[in-house]
């Protein structure tokens, strides 16, 4: 396990429902390169299932202020880009 999948894990570890909910990313690699904490899946298919942990992983990542974005991405070239820090309502006006 690497160090950013430590971080997501350990950012949950009293939760034992969320850390099952998790258990897709141990299969991952993740990765910081230019403001972006990348997300290397082993497929298509795992990195939709991997999306749709992105709520539980941008907590953990914009606590520490490790990156801009988190690039889901699988073999081939298929890539996914979100940002960590998704605005809220009331930021956009000001």
């Amino acid at each position: 396990m690497d160090r950013f999948q430590q971080l997501v894990f350990s950012f949950y570890r009293e939760n034992q429902a969320i850390e099952e909910e998790l258990e897709p990313l141990r299969y991952c690699r993740m990765t910081r390169s230019w403001g972006a904490i990348r997300v290397e899946c082993l497929d298509g298919e795992h990195l939709e299932v991997v999306t749709s942990l992105l709520d539980y992983l941008r907590p953990p990542l914009a606590a520490l202020g490790l990156g801009r974005n988190i690039v889901f991405r699988a073999p081939g070239s298929l890539q996914r880009s979100y940002p960590i820090n998704v605005p809220f309502h009331s930021d956009l006006v000001s």
